[in-house]
């Protein structure tokens, strides 16, 4: 159980560091290409990456995928299609931090909230008190140290999207523990990436023609490379094998990391103010994983889902 347990938080703590540039990214590319736009290339790369080792299994598990068309089409759309397009049109609007502390607050409290509703992942106090730490860290650090500071803080329109966000992906966390028996990682999630791009298509047409044309530059290619490749098939493979060891609750207490993460990412690469909060708020973020992880002698749930 120890091993399982430092096996799937080396994962999800792999994964956090790879999307923690996504933030950064979607600040740097908004003059480039649209939310929309952007995320349909995201996910068109990223499906045509997934195909070649997910294509044989695909075949093998057609029959499982049509028996289950809604819950696919609902993975596709909330998990994959709305929250990078929230994720992308926030960038507009708020700085990298504020998308990365927003997101991964939110994030964990849904996960492990509809962890314990939906998957009976059982609420320990180490869970609770880790989540409790690991959102004060981050609220001291979007308050830059004086907690006082909450009292004034005005939430924008960015801020309110990367929230909504967070509800997203805390909801495709728990649901993939749900996924249907006798279907693989790579063809979940060639499925999914591929409804997420099909869906995002007709209204990344429209915003190019008529609210912001795409700049294709160099710039652009490396940039969809990077969210395509290792923010999506990489992150996405390495997120789920974390979800299957520790469960949606715990590994996503790990994106708490994020915000800290992509701060330090802003300051070098996108010039944001850095401020001495940021090391004190990662200490208590840790403190709260470390406490939320630590193997407990209850006995785990087991999970039905299998892995190939």
């Amino acid at each position: 159980m120890r091993k399982q347990n430092q096996l799937g938080a080396l994962l999800a703590i792999t994964s956090t560091i790879i999307w923690s540039g996504n933030f950064i990214v979607s600040r740097y590319a908004i003059h480039l290409a649209g939310p929309i736009s952007l995320a349909f290339f995201r996910w068109t790369i990223a499906s045509l990456t997934m195909l070649p080792f997910a294509y044989v299994a695909i075949k093998n598990e057609w029959p499982i995928f049509k028996q289950n068309k809604l819950y696919f089409f609902l993975m596709g759309l909330i998990g994959i299609a709305v929250y990078n397009t929230l994720i992308y049109t926030s960038g507009h609007y708020t700085t990298a931090i504020n998308m990365a502390l927003f997101g991964s607050t939110v994030h964990p409290i849904v996960s492990a909230l509809l962890g314990a509703a939906i998957i009976h992942e059982k609420l320990h106090w180490k869970n609770i008190t880790g989540i409790a730490l690991c959102v004060f860290g981050t609220i001291y650090l979007l308050t830059k140290g004086d907690i006082i500071n909450i009292l004034h803080f005005k939430i924008g329109a960015g801020d309110l999207l990367m929230i909504l966000a967070g509800c997203c992906f805390g909801t495709y966390n728990v649901f993939v523990r749900k996924k249907p028996s006798g279907i693989s990682n790579t063809s979940f999630l060639f499925c999914i990436f591929s409804l997420g791009a099909l869906f995002l298509f007709p209204a990344a047409l429209l915003e190019m023609k008529y609210s912001q044309p795409v700049v294709y530059n160099t710039q652009l290619l490396w940039i969809v490379l990077y969210i395509g490749i290792g923010n999506s098939t990489i992150s996405y493979l390495i997120w789920n094998m974390a979800i299957q060891k520790i469960g949606p609750g715990k590994a996503a207490l790990f994106a708490t990391l994020a915000p800290l993460l992509s701060s330090y990412e802003a300051v070098i690469f996108l010039g944001e103010t850095f401020n001495k909060a940021q090391i004190t708020s990662g200490l208590i973020i840790i403190v709260g994983i470390l406490i939320n992880t630590w193997p407990t002698n209850n006995k785990p749930i087991v999970d039905q889902t299998p892995s190939k």
